[in-house]
């Protein structure tokens, strides 16, 4: 297996990986969306909010902003000792909010949310949470801690995350290729008498690379063992530290399987199925109150006599 990085910024990162199969590179896009864990507010305890946004309207987009993760420093809380229901400084990161409108309507950003550790401050200062009126106030504690996408897409730490499979294309018009990988960028190389198309999407955005290539011809030339993989971080975890992360997290899982196959312990023990007993009484009971029998049979009585007339 080979990897060559195509490009790299602050957020996002491409690279090229050799030699593998597209259920490997889908595995690694599962777990970079679903099991690399991040920093997310799952507690709130409001002192204030007389905002007009509901408090759990409120509580839904304060967790979808995303905070700086610093896995060295913190744990998972399925893996802390702590036993709290809200955890402990190892499990969780304590942030408040104390904003309120004296003289003039105010706008309230995530930029407003106060961490007690500077390492899970929200990674954006602009993303707006709610208005607030002369008068009108917002205060509260919330407790943030690791979590997984696969538990609630707010704890995912990739904005994006696809890959896309390289073609490679038979050409013989070398001199309007090379003015085509001129034009594309990274986009597109030549080797030998081939052209490697590494970005299909901005390939097909040149005109004059469309021409010299169909669409149809790109696709009949794809490459079964290499991809251009993309991942775009919500900035809570830099790129590569995502792909880092995705891959110790496959090693770990792979090691256990290898070790499950040597011991012949590949079959988990399925328990028998076990119908739930249902109090059909209660299957349309209106609320969360318990039934009733006796005020049932005392409302039936009293309207014995009922004819609706």
């Amino acid at each position: 297996m080979n990897i060559t990085i195509v490009s790299q910024t602050e957020d996002t990162i491409r690279f090229l990986i050799d030699g593998v199969d597209t259920a490997f590179v889908n595995a690694l896009r599962r777990t970079i969306v679903s099991e690399v864990p991040t920093m997310t507010i799952e507690d709130i305890f409001y002192f204030d909010n007389s905002s007009l946004v509901p408090d759990e309207i409120l509580a839904n987009r304060i967790g979808f902003v995303p905070l700086k993760t610093d896995l060295e420093s913190y744990v998972l809380p399925e893996d802390c000792d702590c036993e709290a229901e809200l955890g402990c400084p190892r499990c969780r990161a304590v942030l408040t909010m104390d904003i309120e409108a004296e003289d003039e309507t105010i706008n309230v950003y995530s930029g407003d949310l106060m961490p007690d550790d500077p390492n899970t401050a929200p990674v954006s200062e602009k993303i707006l949470l709610a208005k607030l009126a002369e008068g009108q106030a917002i205060r509260f504690e919330a407790y943030a801690q690791l979590g997984k996408g696969e538990d609630h897409p707010k704890w995912s730490p990739t904005s994006m995350c696809v890959y896309q499979n390289v073609s490679l294309v038979p050409v013989t018009e070398m001199e309007k290729a090379r003015e085509c990988v001129d034009d594309c960028d990274d986009a597109a190389v030549i080797e030998g008498d081939y052209l490697k198309i590494i970005d299909i999407q901005k390939f097909d955005s040149c005109k004059r690379c469309r021409d010299l290539v169909p669409h149809k011809q790109i696709l009949e030339n794809f490459k079964p063992d290499e991809f251009l993989f993309t991942v775009e971080s919500t900035g809570a975890l830099s790129p590569e530290n995502m792909v880092t992360h995705a891959v110790k997290i496959l090693k770990k899982k792979l090691a256990t399987l290898e070790e499950r196959i040597e011991k012949d312990d590949i079959h988990d023990e399925i328990s028998d199925f076990e119908t739930p007993e249902v109090d059909e009484g209660k299957l349309y009971s209106v609320g969360t109150e318990d039934y009733d029998e006796d005020e049932e049979e005392g409302f039936e009585e009293e309207n014995d006599g009922f004819t609706g007339e």
